[in-house]
């Protein structure tokens, strides 16, 4: 399975921790050139930079992650 490929419009950081399983991880620029196209297991842990857009793919297996997102603007 495949989570849609999101990204953040306000300038944030995401920082996701894969917990378990594995798969692969899709960074995408500003510009759609792909930056970053790698396999990741349960205990890995990414940033995406701000503008890019990540999609997440699940082996057979599964995989579950959290993700942190940062923003200019805390409340």
């Amino acid at each position: 399975s495949m989570c849609s490929p999101g990204f953040s419009c306000d300038s944030a950081y995401q920082v996701t921790y894969i917990v378990r399983g594995s798969g692969r991880v899709q960074v995408v620029g500003p510009d759609g050139k792909r930056v970053l196209e790698t396999r990741i297991e349960g205990g890995s842990l990414f940033i995406v930079p701000r503008f890019h857009v990540v999609s997440k793919i699940a082996d057979a297996s599964g995989m579950e992650w959290f993700s942190i997102i940062t923003t200019p603007n805390p409340i």
